[in-house]
């Protein structure tokens, strides 16, 4: 195919913009990914190397699907195309120790879980009561801390007007044990590489010869720190092309700034602006509603979306008496698309907090019918995966004590936590990571402690962990299973325990993960496999293929797309939220979230809410949104008791 085939004008325009900094305006559904992965592939041919674009995104869903894009039109599958935190894992792992930090290239990133250990260790150590300080609320205060850094070089301030001593000291332990343990969490990384590329001139000049051209997807999704490894990645020739849309930023409450798009004329005067507002995606009638929301919003870049599909059917929206009847009539109305010959992985169900799925679920369960939860219980995240994970990061960071705790916990070692803290001691004092010194063929006389025969077991056993091979990866993997004992251990379980038969499926599901990535990268290590498992995203656990209905929260579905969209809760206090119902910003963004979910859809979309709702056990009154009286009254199509009415003006049928 020719790069430049079946584009409109405005598409054209923007892949084919050669030198200068650009900004696309990217409407929900127009083509984004195709004109970003035809911009890259047009320089290719234009005799850019590969090699010398740098394009970041949010997701490795956005990121492998761009790469294969590219791959196919312009036959070079270009190396430096990732998500902003994968890109930044990489700069560090070659560059961190140029920084005035203890960290070295081999450091673990550390998933959330991983950081509230690490936190609960810091309250243990300032003797911190139990019950006195959440460790959620610390972990919080320390990524909001860094992603509001506003100077390349300025240190984290972690105190603010609501914090007290006690909280500051705690950031500050933090951030020592995970120098300690050679560890980065996902803030880190950005933080780290701003650092970097801000405080080495010379090392910043070497980065711009190598990237001329800089392409950064979901702009509107930035926050801080992005925004200030984009400025500082951007070299003098500044070939910056920034993709986003304003009216889908829904991502405030993790930092990002959407100011950072609506100010990119201001940082780049002499920009070129595109707008892409013709929709592949939806219906003529899902347009004109989600129009019409989001047109009552004042901060955004005017555009309007149009499509030359079907007109299609009006949104419906649909009132419930109770939460329980509205997933009843939802998943009615999902088993008369089924016989209308719709499959359940052509639908999807969004609500606003992850706790509205359960009457769904029960329904679900009830009717027979197969779900999947995006955004539940990640795969990384289960107790077994993370077993061998630990088991993996061992191979690849000696220092890294949590992972080490986790091993001993997963095993009958004889090594309790006060041991294993005389140990970490003593490796300190001695200065070798903790891996190291138990792996030392003379750790019984060197430890300084008691070492019995328990002890000097599993001494023995870490020397030899660290004596298996990281490369390749499956091979790695599997060599590390077999040696952790973890598969044996299920597999003796089997009859007495109910849940060691998924635990195997799911350390067998790794292991093919391994042997998958080994094929896609076979020069790739057990480090470079970490990375990305650490670095997957909500959208990424998404199953496109599995015949099942997919359950997710509105933030989860950026980035998805479904024939069939219900949205269930459209009421005051879901949407918006009752924690910014009256703050007039946070309304914006929650409007925006509503037409993220709309204009998710192709064929048709369902809102629904329902007059009474169980909140904390008790049962509650609700209204519908603000924003059902924003849509067109005469393109929707309003059905339900009458519950609440929103307006006199519209027919209300039966359901």
């Amino acid at each position: 195919m020719d790069i430049l085939d079946n584009l409109t004008d405005p598409q054209r325009e923007a892949v084919v913009h050669m030198d200068g900094p650009m900004l696309v305006v990217a409407g929900a559904g127009s083509g984004k990914t195709r004109v970003v992965t035809r911009r890259i592939a047009h320089l290719v041919s234009r005799g850019v190397w590969p090699n010398q674009i740098l394009a970041m995104t949010f997701t490795n869903k956005a990121a492998n699907e761009m790469k294969e894009r590219v791959e196919a039109l312009a036959g070079a599958r270009p190396p430096w195309v990732g998500t902003f935190h994968s890109m930044c894992a990489r700069f560090l792992r070659r560059d961190i120790d140029k920084l005035d930090d203890p960290r070295d290239g081999s450091f673990t990133i550390y998933d959330e879980d991983d950081r509230l250990s690490v936190i609960k260790s810091c309250l243990r150590d300032c003797h911190v009561a139990p019950g006195t300080v959440s460790a959620a609320a610390v972990r919080a205060r320390i990524s909001s801390a860094k992603c509001r850094v506003q100077d390349e070089t300025a240190d984290v301030v972690f105190a603010n007007d609501d914090s007290d001593a006690l909280d500051e000291t705690l950031c500050h332990a933090y951030e020592k044990r995970m120098r300690e343990l050679n560890a980065l969490d996902f803030d880190d990384l950005l933080l780290l590489s701003v650092r970097l590329l801000a405080s080495k001139p010379a090392l910043r000049d070497v980065y711009h010869g190598r990237f001329r051209y800089l392409l950064v997807d979901e702009y509107q999704d930035t926050n801080r720190l992005q925004y200030l490894l984009m400025k500082l990645l951007t070299g003098p020739s500044r070939n910056v092309h920034a993709t986003g849309d304003p009216d889908q930023s829904i991502y405030s409450w993790r930092g990002a700034e959407y100011r950072n798009i609506l100010d990119f004329t201001t940082d780049y005067p002499d920009a070129k602006i595109v707008r892409l507002e013709q929709n592949y995606r939806s219906t003529k009638l899902i347009l004109r509603s989600a129009n019409e929301l989001i047109r009552q919003n004042t901060r955004r870049l005017e555009k309007e979306l149009f499509t030359e599909n079907m007109t299609g059917i009006p949104i419906r929206v649909a009132a419930a008496q109770s939460d329980r009847e509205e997933a009843q009539a939802v998943v009615g109305q999902v088993m008369e698309l089924r016989l209308e010959g719709v499959s359940l992985r052509e639908m999807a169900v969004f609500y606003r907090t992850n706790a509205q799925s359960r009457p769904l679920e029960d329904v679900l369960l009830s009717a027979h019918i197969p779900y999947q939860i995006v955004g539940g219980l990640r795969f990384y995240e289960r107790k077994e995966v993370k077993d061998a994970l630990a088991h993996l990061r061992l191979l690849v960071n000696p220092r890294d004590a949590v992972s080490l705790q986790r091993v001993v916990d997963c095993r009958a070692t004889g090594v309790g936590r006060k041991t294993l803290a005389a140990l970490l001691g003593q490796a300190t004092e001695d200065g070798l990571p903790i891996m190291e010194f138990l792996a030392d063929t003379d750790f019984p006389k060197r430890y300084r402690g008691r070492c019995g025969a328990k002890l000097a077991a599993f001494a023995a056993w870490c020397a030899e962990l660290r004596r298996l091979p990281r490369t390749p990866v499956g091979n790695a993997t599997a060599a590390v299973l077999e040696y952790s004992g973890l598969i044996e251990h299920y597999k003796e379980r089997e009859d007495t325990d109910p849940l060691a038969e998924g635990r195997l499926a799911n350390l067998n599901a790794l292991l093919e993960r391994a042997n998958e990535y080994q094929e896609q990268t076979p020069e790739a290590g057990v480090d470079a496999f970490l990375e990305e498992v650490a670095l997957v995203a909500d959208v990424d656990y998404h199953d496109p293929d599995t015949e099942s209905l997919a359950l997710m929260t509105l933030h989860a579905s950026k980035g998805l797309e479904f024939p069939y969209v219900f949205i269930v809760g459209v009421e005051e206090g879901y949407l918006p939220h009752e924690n910014v119902a009256w703050n007039e910003d946070a309304v914006e963004e929650e409007r925006r979230l509503l037409y993220v979910g709309i204009t998710r859809a192709k064929q048709a979309v369902y809102l629904s809410y329902a007059a009474t709702r169980y909140l904390w056990n008790e049962m509650q009154y609700r209204t519908p949104s603000r924003f059902v009286d924003e849509l067109p009254t005469d393109e929707v199509e309003f059905v339900g008791r009458g519950a609440h009415r929103a307006s006199k003006r519209r027919r209300w049928d039966a359901w």
